[in-house]
């Protein structure tokens, strides 16, 4: 019970695959690249979209790539993470109701 938050981050990264903590593992993950990415200023790269490149210094393929990156995180983070969350919480009220029986 009285886990420090080192030991609670290694206990959940050694999680079974396709276990509820190995899809709270990826979901955090997915969460924590876009956090990053966003903090990084990624977001001002998806102007690609609009055909704008929004410094002159960077090239289009440079844009393109830093605003794919940021377009496959966010809907990662606003698809993906999601269904790996509710997936670990029906996984788990199952196994905790076979569990009772």
């Amino acid at each position: 019970m009285n886990e420090n938050f080192r030991q609670c981050c290694v206990r959940l990264w050694r999680a079974e695959f396709c276990s509820p903590k190995d899809f709270v593992r990826r979901a955090a993950v997915i969460a924590f690249l876009f956090l990053v990415a966003h903090l990084a200023g990624l977001s001002e790269y998806t102007s690609f979209l609009s055909g704008t490149v929004p410094s002159p210094d960077t090239g289009w393929k440079l844009t393109i790539f830093f605003g794919l990156i940021y377009l496959v995180l966010y809907f990662a983070f606003v698809l993906l993470a999601p269904i790996l969350l509710l997936a670990a919480l029906v996984q788990r009220c199952v196994q905790s109701f076979l569990n009772r029986r």
